[in-house]
């Protein structure tokens, strides 16, 4: 087990969830705040913390994940940890009364987190309080830690999935398509149609791509599937044939999908993405366009906004 850095994300964890912490730490009177995601699959620790930065150079430099009993019992525990549990335990005392000295806190507690997918994660406090104090404190304010616990778990959970993306064979060829299909906005009764699929049997693969996706709602998961890279907007459709580009902005700004070979529609892009080499398009008229895709001339004139001589720049793919 070792611990890794996901501050290199587009969403910073560790500012994210530091701030959060904090501010945990502001309204309860805490001294300091952790958050620790155990990874098991990847064998690793991520995490955020307001501990003193001497105490966490120490721990990182000493490897102290590898013997903290938070870590090992907050893989395996659902039950609260106090820290005064180690205090009278060998093996695990130095390891407390070193972060005491550190100014980490005086007493601890740790809250392990699972989620329903089975992964899990560790949220401390700890606290300079008298014991007794402590005692009352921790009794008070637990269910609220318990929530604070989920949401940072939570938080962890889409920065690292963002970062460690899905293994792009976890859906079957099947779920890619109703994937696809559920992206672009179709409902499941026309994916039914489009696929020749039984309407049962497009809600079992939905069912399955929602949880294998680690989602509640479809719409979660189309959003996970782009933000880790499993789709592209040439895999919301069924059969992409061409794209269309802005010449003067030199960016993508439509393409035209065929829909399971029976019909062409046009889509279009409010912020495509930058094209470098336009040397694979070429200019062709709206009505030729219009012509060999069956489509409306007037519609693709007004949501591309062509050039005077009516032309549009397409690729074919």
């Amino acid at each position: 087990m070792k611990i890794a850095d996901i501050g290199n994300s587009e969403l910073d964890f560790r500012q994210t969830g530091e701030a959060r912490l904090q501010e945990i730490c502001s309204r309860f009177e805490l001294e300091n705040a952790s958050y620790a995601h155990i990874d098991k699959h990847h064998n690793v620790v991520h995490g955020c913390t307001t501990f003193p930065a001497e105490w966490v150079r120490h721990y990182v430099d000493n490897d102290l994940v590898l013997i903290d009993p938070l870590i090992r019992f907050g893989a395996a525990m659902i039950a609260p940890i106090d820290w005064a549990v180690f205090d009278d335990q060998r093996e695990h005392a130095p390891l407390f009364d070193a972060a005491r000295k550190f100014g980490v806190g005086q007493h601890g507690l740790s809250i392990p987190v699972i989620n329903p997918f089975g992964e899990r994660g560790v949220f401390t406090v700890t606290s300079n309080l008298r014991r007794s104090d402590w005692d009352a404190l921790v009794g008070s304010m637990l269910p609220a830690l318990r929530h604070e616990a989920q949401v940072l778990h939570l938080l962890a959970l889409d920065v690292i999935d963002t970062v460690f993306n899905f293994p792009t064979d976890a859906l079957s060829d099947q779920e890619m398509d109703v994937l696809k299909m559920l992206a672009s906005g179709l409902i499941p009764s026309v994916v039914a149609g489009q696929t020749g699929l039984s309407s049962r049997m497009v809600h079992a693969l939905t069912s399955s791509i929602v949880t294998k996706l680690k989602c509640r709602t479809t719409e979660q998961a189309v959003a996970r599937a782009v933000s880790t890279g499993i789709l592209k907007w040439t895999d919301f459709f069924a059969d992409p044939v061409a794209e269309l580009a802005d010449v003067e902005g030199q960016t993508l700004c439509g393409g035209i999908v065929r829909w399971s070979g029976r019909s062409h529609e046009l889509i279009t892009f409010e912020d495509g993405r930058t094209v470098r080499n336009l040397d694979s398009f070429q200019a062709v008229q709206v009505q030729e366009i219009a012509k060999d895709f069956n489509l409306d001339a007037e519609r693709i004139l007004e949501e591309l906004g062509p050039n005077r001589d009516q032309c549009v720049w397409i690729r074919h793919l």
